[in-house]
């Protein structure tokens, strides 16, 4: 991870051609997200063996709550294969960004409120509950369902309120 910190250590002071920075905010759920991102093509020895990469990322992440006032802040790195005509910083941490939403909209609900790493079932009954799940998740996203763990809590308690969310009716 050196190399990571030595490519960004002169960025803030000043950029070489190519380089490039963005900073942006977004309000969500009573917090401020602020990200950060920085692209740079000058890749260091270590980097130069991976094929095909031609940029590294990093993705400053602060999180302030609005009411409490507490800040999280997390940083991230990346490799790409977009060069610097391709994609800016600014496009590349909205890439980043499109990844996480992705997992976190399907693979955390099905690993988290799902428990589907846990499940012991393997072969083709394994896949059958995948796509169950994976259906399930998309029904509850199309559905405009923010609050899933509470659905399915909902659902388990009710079984048949999951039919009629399903748009299945028991008679």
């Amino acid at each position: 991870m050196e190399w990571a910190l030595e490519v960004f250590k002169g960025m803030e002071e000043r950029r070489l051609p190519g380089e490039t920075e963005a900073v942006w905010n977004l309000v969500r759920d009573g917090e401020v997200w602020t990200y950060r991102v920085w692209a740079s093509p000058y890749l260091p020895e270590e980097v130069r063996a991976f094929p095909g990469c031609r940029q590294v990322v990093r993705m400053e992440r602060e999180v302030r709550h609005k009411g409490t006032g507490e800040v999280r802040r997390t940083v991230s790195y990346a490799l790409t294969s977009l060069g610097a005509e391709e994609a800016e910083a600014r496009r590349l941490g909205e890439l980043l960004l499109y990844r996480w939403e992705v997992e976190n909209r399907s693979f955390w609900v099905r690993d988290v409120l799902l428990h589907e790493d846990a499940c012991q079932v393997r072969g083709v009954g394994a896949q059958v509950l995948a796509a169950l799940r994976a259906f399930l998740v998309s029904m509850l996203h199309r559905q405009g369902v923010r609050e899933k763990k509470a659905a399915l809590e909902a659902f388990s308690f009710n079984p048949l309120s999951a039919l009629r969310f399903l748009g299945l009716y028991a008679v």
